[in-house]
């Protein structure tokens, strides 16, 4: 089950920049084995999360209070690159947060996904297969966290993963450029000391957000904000949890007080501290991109502007609509989230939510009732009138069924 979680921690990027549009349309069109290898990464995704909880739930000294009695909390956050023909995703990003509610201090680490980690017996090849990201294609992601936890030095309290759909629906939800952003967050090869860059530029980012939108009163929280966003990722922290956290960094008053925020690497490396200025942008992403990109390969930079992604990606959705298959699987991957229109993306969202519905089944009143509830809030939020009103109607007829 896909679990809400904080808005800040959940903003980070899976895909490459070469696979920005692109990954839905490779995913469906690899057919029915690569969706069903796509569907088995979800599967064993939910599987560590749900093995996670019940252990949470089975130690005795686990309380409601997520920092516990050190007053310390440790979320690894990993940004999952699902690939078609890969049995789990690669850990392409990964920032360990640390929140000590006593000192009022929290600490991002950050490590780059080249960093060596060992991988199970036969799971290497080359030499270059032993990185730490591999560790979670090719050992699984229980492995891959274990080998992260080993290299941070000290165990993560709670998981969160966030895949590529996902990040352009916060990024949206945040009201900051989706495109610009991935690609700023993505850049390695302008910089001379490349993956540990990137890997600092995304402890660079989650500062900025924790500054930035966390409010510095606890009444100021957006609580309906924070759960329409906290449903997208997947965890194994409840809502109540992530809502603790939130409090207590609103406490800290980081706005105020931002350098009680530190950022570290393991293993460390010499990085520079690049901005996230969302106005300077595109003048960034030309300075550094436009020397260099005629040199790069297609997996680094695939030369499609947004606009011929979009078309690309609009006219899949056209031909496959009326494909249960299709419905089922954008539906799961959520797939509007990468539809940059806001008109097309609210009707292909609402169209996905009805037509799965229709050929499901088997689904439960109670999970199809709570599935149009969290739509119909969405939209509310989101103050999308006409949408809020269809869903209302929808929810009416599973009602009266």
């Amino acid at each position: 089950m896909k679990k809400t979680i904080l808005i800040i921690l959940g903003v980070m990027v899976a895909g490459a920049l070469a696979w920005y549009g692109y990954t839905a349309l490779l995913w469906f069109k690899a057919g029915d084995d690569g969706r069903a290898v796509v569907r088995a990464q979800e599967e064993a995704i939910e599987r560590v999360l749900s093995a996670r909880r019940a252990k949470m739930e089975k130690d005795v000294n686990t309380t409601s209070d997520p920092f516990g009695e050190d007053g310390t909390v440790r979320i690894l956050l990993l940004g999952l690159d699902k690939r078609v023909g890969q049995t789990n995703g690669h850990c392409d990003v990964i920032q360990m947060v640390s929140i000590d509610k006593v000192k009022e201090h929290v600490t991002i680490t950050a490590v780059p996904r080249g960093t060596y980690s060992p991988l199970p017996p036969g799971a290497g090849t080359t030499s270059s297969d032993y990185y730490v990201s591999n560790a979670c294609a090719f050992g699984g992601i229980e492995y891959g966290i274990t080998q992260i936890e080993k290299i941070v030095g000290y165990t993560a309290d709670y998981v969160v993963i966030v895949g590529f759909s996902e990040t352009l629906g916060i990024l949206r939800s945040l009201r900051l450029p989706t495109t610009e952003t991935l690609q700023w967050l993505r850049q390695r090869h302008v910089y001379q000391i490349g993956e540990p860059q990137r890997a600092h530029n995304h402890s660079t980012f989650i500062k900025k957000m924790l500054i930035d939108y966390i409010p510095d009163e606890p009444s100021k929280i957006d609580t309906v904000l924070h759960y329409i966003i906290y449903k997208i990722v997947q965890t194994d922290l409840t809502f109540d949890e992530a809502e603790t956290i939130v409090r207590e960094l609103s406490r800290i008053q980081l706005a105020h007080h931002p350098d009680n925020i530190s950022l570290t690497m393991r293993p460390a490396h010499t990085v520079a501290d690049i901005p996230y200025i969302p106005s300077e942008l595109n003048e960034y992403l030309e300075k550094t991109m436009d020397p260099i990109k005629n040199r790069l390969s297609r997996d680094d930079y695939s030369g499609n502007d947004t606009e011929a992604i979009q078309e690309q990606l609009s006219t899949m959705i056209i031909e496959k609509k009326d494909d249960p298959a299709f419905i089922a699987w954008a539906f799961e991957n959520n797939l509007w989230l990468q539809i940059e229109n806001e008109t097309e993306r609210l009707s292909f969202q609402y169209e996905c939510i009805e037509r799965y519905l229709a050929t499901r089944p088997e689904i439960d009143f109670s999970q199809r009732k709570t599935l149009i509830s969290d739509y119909i809030l969405e939209m509310e939020h989101g103050g999308f009138t006409e949408w809020v009103e269809r869903g209302k109607k929808l929810l009416a007829q599973e009602i009266g069924q």
